[in-house]
């Protein structure tokens, strides 16, 4: 099998418009004498590749420490779309049979209408994986990801999928426990399983 990482770089992340810098403070350092090298990191949790929980547009929704687990592993389809477009049902229809997770390919700026989230979570789908910041417009993120988290279909956001082509994989993509907040961070892999003859 091999193991294709699609996790960005916390520092080389797109950054969500109005969120705060994130900022890496190495301070010890092995080579100035100290016994360690040790980091203070300042950040959130929506700061690159991270999943969101259920109560980051619901009130009283899921926190992330309570997320299923189950929801970030298992089989995954990568599809590419053309950046810069809102998709729509249509979109997806046809490419969704026996999927259970979704990963949308769209150059960091292709994003989901209302009617897109709304017939991802009809068929069935546990996981939506996107390259965006979020898988909502600008101008209407509340309605597309409260469409998702209310019926329960994980989001990830900001991976990286240039190198990634389309087809079946399996998905490993679980958040850091951070307990009673509304998202974390992940390190988000892909396995593909090699053929046998």
């Amino acid at each position: 099998m091999k193991f294709i990482d699609i996790s960005r770089p916390l520092l080389k992340a797109p950054k969500y418009p109005t969120a705060p810098d994130t900022v890496l403070d190495q301070v010890d350092r092995i080579a100035e004498g100290k016994d360690s090298n040790f980091t203070h990191i300042t950040t959130n949790t929506h700061a690159g590749t991270h999943a969101d929980a259920f109560c980051h547009f619901v009130d009283g929704g899921t926190a992330i420490g309570d997320m299923p687990l189950e929801l970030y592993y298992g089989p995954c389809r990568v599809l590419s779309f053309p950046e810069r477009t809102i998709l729509t049902r249509e979109d997806f229809q046809g490419k969704l049979t026996g999927a259970e997770r979704v990963a949308i390919h769209g150059g960091g700026f292709t994003y989901l209408r209302a009617d897109a989230a709304q017939y991802l979570a009809d068929c069935g789908i546990r996981c939506l994986v996107t390259d965006g910041w979020s898988p909502a417009p600008l101008d209407n993120e509340k309605e597309i990801h409260r469409i998702l988290l209310l019926n329960h279909v994980a989001v990830i956001e900001n991976v990286i999928l240039d190198h990634v082509k389309d087809g079946d994989y399996d998905l490993i993509a679980f958040p850091a426990n951070f307990g009673d907040t509304d998202g974390a961070p992940v390190r988000a892999v892909l396995v593909e399983q090699e053929e046998t003859i």
